[in-house]
């Protein structure tokens, strides 16, 4: 499917990490310490959830699952990764195919939280439904799930359209780094890492003649401008990754917390694939 370039407004796939034309990141490839970029990663992630087995909720992770109702991703004899969808019928839609393991994790792992949530949903709802009569009943579901459904169109949109410019970037001949809108500097006196407030110069509908890369390995350090890369000596210039530093270390350090939104209580929560949408294609 193609998308639109925020920065140049340019079209390309959805499926490439950033625009081709002015390399500005792709918003619909998620970011995050913890979140699980490989097929290994994902499958630790759904135990560390404590999640019923795949037979149950239908994730099959690492498998080409060819039985109805099921979501999965595999790689394939041409070392592509597949994410599929296996509706009730029996058909099968792929939601992508290709080299990128990250995003074809990424598809799956959205997939999945949107469907714990709505799991959690539908478990909570039954269980208050036994306290009321049937009008009550109804009403609080559809109360709740108006509510869980707004939380997560808002975590979504906040989620991307605050990601949308993260990276670095060179103003004045100082590298900042945005993290969804918290903002970090280098200090070269120091030379370490310190938190700021956004650079006078930024606009989020004009960042494309600062931006520099989305990640470190995107920057191509030796082909930017001079004064950045030269120290008064004429030596080069290292600026290390912000990620590595303890302002942005500190700030993150509790980013794992919001995985326990997902994690799975037996007890309490129970898992119904049957209410799950296995008609359409994603």
């Amino acid at each position: 499917m193609k998308i639109q370039c925020d920065f140049c407004q340019n079209t390309y796939e959805d499926y490439l990490e950033k625009c081709p034309s002015c390399g500005a990141p792709n918003p619909s490839h998620h970011d995050g310490d913890k979140q699980p970029r490989t097929i290994e990663e994902l499958k630790k992630w759904y135990e560390d959830r404590q999640l019923p087995p795949p037979e149950t909720t239908r994730f099959f992770i690492g498998v080409d699952y060819k039985e109805p109702r099921a979501f999965g991703i595999y790689k394939n004899d041409n070392n592509e990764f597949v994410v599929y969808k296996n509706k009730a019928d029996g058909s099968r839609v792929i939601r992508y195919q290709g080299k990128d393991e990250t995003y074809a994790v990424d598809e799956l792992f959205q997939k999945l939280k949107d469907e714990i949530v709505h799991q959690k949903a539908r478990s909570t709802s039954r269980g208050r439904q036994t306290k009321s009569d049937n009008r009550l009943k109804q009403i609080r579901s559809i109360i709740y799930m108006i509510f869980a459904l707004a939380f997560i169109a808002i975590f979504v949109f906040e989620s991307v359209s605050g990601k949308r410019h993260n990276g670095y970037y060179n103003y004045e001949d100082v590298v900042y780094y945005n993290d969804a809108g918290n903002w970090y500097y280098f200090d070269d006196d120091d030379d370490d890492w310190y938190t700021a407030a956004a650079p006078a110069q930024y606009d989020p509908n004009n960042t494309d003649p600062y931006f520099m890369g989305r990640s470190y390995e995107d920057v191509d350090w030796e082909s930017t401008d001079q004064d950045l890369n030269e120290n008064s000596d004429e030596s080069l210039r290292t600026v290390p990754d912000v990620t590595d530093s303890s302002a942005y270390r500190d700030d993150h350090s509790s980013d794992s917390d919001s995985d326990s939104d997902y994690d799975w209580d037996s007890g309490s929560d129970s898992w119904d694939s049957d209410d799950s949408d296995w008609d359409s294609d994603w």
